[in-house]
Parts: C-alpha cells; sequence; structure tokens
C-alpha cells in the first residue's frame, strides 16, 4: 500500500488549483479577444445585409434567416449546459478555472 501525507495532497490540490488558474485566465483573455472578433464580424455583415437590402441590390428573407439563427442560440446554450456539467465534477480545477477565466475575461 502507498502513504500518502497530508503534503502530497497539498501539493496535488494546489498544482491543480494554480494549474487551472493558470488555464482558465488564458481561455478568458482569449475569449474575450474572440468574442470581440465574432461581433464585429457579425455587426458588419449585418450592416452590410441591411445596406444591399436597402438599395435594393439584394432581398433578404428575414422569416427564414431568424429561425437559422434561433437554432444557432440553442446548439449554444447545449454546450453551456453539457461545460456546466464538466466544471462540477471536477471542483478545485474547476473552481480556480472560473476564477482565473473571471479574471482573464475582464483583463483581456
Amino acid at each position: 500500500m502507498v502513504d500518502v501525507t497530508s503534503g502530497d495532497v497539498l501539493t496535488a490540490l494546489l498544482f491543480q488549483a494554480g494549474g487551472g488558474l493558470i488555464l482558465g485566465f488564458a481561455a478568458g483573455y482569449a475569449l474575450k479577444k474572440l468574442v470581440k472578433v465574432v461581433l464585429l464580424v457579425l455587426g458588419v455583415f449585418t450592416v452590410g445585409l441591411l445596406v444591399l437590402a436597402y438599395y435594393g441590390i439584394i432581398a433578404v428573407n428575414w422569416d427564414k434567416l431568424a429561425p437559422l439563427v434561433e437554432r444557432v442560440l440553442t446548439g449554444a446554450q447545449a454546450t453551456t449546459h453539457s461545460i456546466q456539467s464538466f466544471v462540477i465534477a471536477s471542483i478545485p480545477f474547476a473552481g480556480a478555472f472560473t476564477a482565473g477565466f473571471i479574471l482573464g475575461f475582464k483583463y483581456g
């Protein structure tokens, strides 16, 4: 049988928490930058569609576009729920990751 000391447990816990904090910060920082770029592209695309539709160059079928957007948002919501269950399964890493993610998203 292997003897496990409290120092070994503390070291493992600090390693998980430290790694989670660093990875969380990096993920939050990167996600904030990615969200800014995606929102900019979507905004330019939407304005472009509106301008082209206004001048009669294209005809946008908004009734068909709305359900497509709703399906994308529903898929994103389902992904959020699966991430949430993963976070609950690994509490020490997830707690530090969440703290780092929030800091990275705030300062990103």
